[in-house]
Parts: structure tokens; C-alpha cells; sequence
């Protein structure tokens, strides 16, 4: 069956693990930031719990640019190898490369260069995902976040070209319903997807009972095209506890349902 997490904060493994979900999902800037006390406690931390620290989102902080004139390799490569040697020591494997402040072009730049910059960065990202065993995931985000890659087709397009064995594609139903990018998508790209985020389109919602979603109806899109690998709830979550707990019911009753388990 496909394996569900939730975004939070590292602190709250041992309440996700609680709530039932197979691994928690959070922010790779912050390994960045933190010194390395600090991540020796978080690392202690997660090897007691009973889950890792499967996916890590946000991959790029605003002033790492990776279109138009200000793109410096030499700091995303140090970066890119701290980041994500920190991030395997936790359980890392998938990370999403949404990352609008750093990838949104430029005004005035040309969109053909800015392109040719993404399949370059995702180059340069490849020999460290290589290095770390990790998988990059390229998340389509709606227009009102990003001026480029917006849909899943438009991902999977881009990683198919790509062709690196470590660079695939990310799926948020939130902006796919956002932009009307079709659920049967999902089957057709599944080939390519490496994650999965789900949320309520109305408000983006943690997922909850009787909220107009038909969420086995994603999960069984997804089955079709073979995908089994994982599915992050992130949207709005509040209360964590509560609706977190709801939503992992939710999802799990989905799947158990797709799945023809009891």
C-alpha cells in the first residue's frame, strides 16, 4: 500500500508516529541553518522514535537562486551537500523541489534561459542525490506561487527530457485542482511521480471526513498508474493533533479501501 505521512516540525515525530502515520515529512532549509549540536539532537531524537523523517519539502531557500542573473553553483553545491547528507542521516528519501522564491523568473527575463537554468540546477542536484541516495522531486505549483512549472504534465515532461535516474515529479492535488489538472493525470504520469501531496482544494484543508473530497478516487488514479510510494498531507493543519488525527483516518480508510484491506 502507499505509505502516508504528514508535514510538521521534527518535534512532532513521536505525535505523528502516534497519530499512525509511516513517516513524517518537514523543511530542508532548517538542517541548513542549525549547527551541528543541534543536529545531533534532532538526529537522537528521530533514530528513538518509531518513524523517520522520510520526505523533506521546501528545498531551496529564496536566496539560493536558481534563475536569472544571480545563480551562484558554488553555493548551491554547498549547500545541496550539507543539506542533504543531513537529511539521508534522518531517514531522507525524497526531496521536493517547489522552492518558488528561488526558481520564479525574473520580470524581464527571458523564459527560454530560465528553462535551460532549471535543467542545469537539476543537473548539478542529480550528482548529490546520487551521492545520498535521495530522489528529487519537481513540484508544479499554481500560478499564483510560481510563473513556472505549474502542472504535473509540465513535470513530468521536464524529468522525462531530464533523463537522471534520481529526478522525478511531485503531485499536490491542492494545485492540481487549483490549475483543473484532471485526476487521470495522476495515472498517466505515474511513471514519473516520486511524491505525492494531498489536501482539501477548499481552503487547503487538512483532509477530514464528509469534506466533499473523494479521495479514494485519487488513491485508486494513482494504483492505476502503479504508484506505491508515498503521500504527505500539507495544507493547513489546526489543531495538528486533532485534525492530524483525522486526516491520517481519513486517508487510511482511502487506501485500506483501494487497496481491498480491512
Amino acid at each position: 500500500m502507499i505509505r502516508l505521512g504528514i508535514c510538521g516540525p521534527i518535534e512532532t515525530i513521536e505525535v505523528v508516529a502516534k497519530m499512525g502515520f509511516d513517516y513524517l515529512e518537514t523543511g530542508l532549509t532548517r538542517l541548513n541553518e542549525i549547527d551541528e549540536a543541534e543536529f545531533r539532537a534532532l538526529k537522537d531524537r528521530v533514530n528513538a522514535a518509531p518513524i523517520r523523517v522520510e520526505a523533506f519539502n521546501g528545498m531551496l531557500p529564496a536566496r539560493l537562486r536558481v534563475t536569472g542573473s544571480d545563480v551562484n553553483a558554488q553555493a548551491l553545491h554547498e549547500y545541496l551537500d550539507k543539506t542533504f547528507s543531513r537529511a539521508k542521516q534522518l531517514g531522507g528519501k525524497v526531496v521536493v523541489f517547489g522552492s518558488s522564491g528561488a526558481r520564479n523568473v525574473p520580470d524581464g527575463f527571458p523564459i527560454d534561459m530560465a528553462w535551460r537554468q532549471i535543467c542545469n540546477f537539476l543537473r548539478l542536484a542529480e550528482r548529490h542525490a546520487i551521492d545520498h541516495d535521495i530522489l528529487i522531486a519537481i513540484e508544479p505549483l499554481r500560478r499564483a506561487e510560481s510563473n513556472i512549472i505549474n502542472m504535473v504534465s509540465e513535470a513530468t515532461a521536464l524529468a522525462s527530457i531530464l533523463q537522471l535516474r534520481h529526478v522525478r515529479a511531485l503531485a499536490d492535488t491542492y494545485h492540481m485542482a487549483i490549475s483543473s489538472e484532471p485526476v487521470n493525470v495522476l495515472t498517466m504520469c505515474a511513471s514519473q511521480i516520486a511524491h505525492v501531496h494531498v489536501a482539501n482544494p477548499l481552503g487547503r484543508e487538512c483532509p477530514k471526513a464528509d469534506d466533499g473530497e473523494d479521495y479514494a478516487r485519487i488513491l485508486q488514479a494513482l494504483k492505476d498508474g502503479g504508484y506505491d510510494a508515498r503521500m504527505s498531507i500539507e495544507g493547513k493543519i489546526e489543531p495538528f493533533v486533532e485534525a492530524g488525527r483525522e486526516g491520517f483516518a481519513r486517508l487510511d480508510e482511502a487506501r485500506r479501501a483501494v487497496w481491498n484491506e480491512a
